[in-house]
């Protein structure tokens, strides 16, 4: 038995739409994936461009703390991750529990100062030295 031309139409009209919906449905799907894709590319960048910078600084302050004290305060502008990273350092004053004063101890910091989607950031590490004037002297 054959079917009226009518319907023979009909049927293929939706064949188109489901052809139609598919293709759409199926684009929808393709432009989410490639928006997904595109914002873990950006995060992995991003994050490897964080770490990057904490490696430096923690180079930045290996390197410093072996020298005199009066060169460890430094300010290095790295072009490429567009990074100014700076070194200060303080004297400390502490007591040991006897209260009697700890000498030749200072605070070696190491900032990263840089601009990123959210403005300008600052990370910033630190760490206690201790240099004995005459260790300086010899230098």
């Amino acid at each position: 038995m054959r079917l009226p031309r009518q319907c023979r139409r009909t049927s293929g009209a939706y064949a188109l739409l489901d052809v139609i919906l598919a293709v759409t449905v199926f684009a929808f799907w393709g432009a989410g994936l490639v928006a997904l894709l595109q914002k873990i590319s950006d995060t992995s960048n991003s994050y490897s461009r964080d770490r990057l910078i904490q490696y430096q600084l923690e180079s930045l302050l290996t390197e410093m703390k072996h020298r005199p004290v009066e060169e460890m305060t430094v300010e290095r502008l790295d072009e490429a991750l567009e990074v100014t990273f700076r070194t200060t350092v303080e004297p400390l004053s502490l007591a040991n529990v006897d209260g009697d004063a700890l000498e030749d101890l200072y605070q070696l910091t190491a900032t990263a100062t840089f601009q990123d989607s959210g403005g300008e950031q600052v990370e910033t590490a630190r760490i206690f030295i201790h240099q004995p004037q005459e260790r300086a002297r010899r230098r």
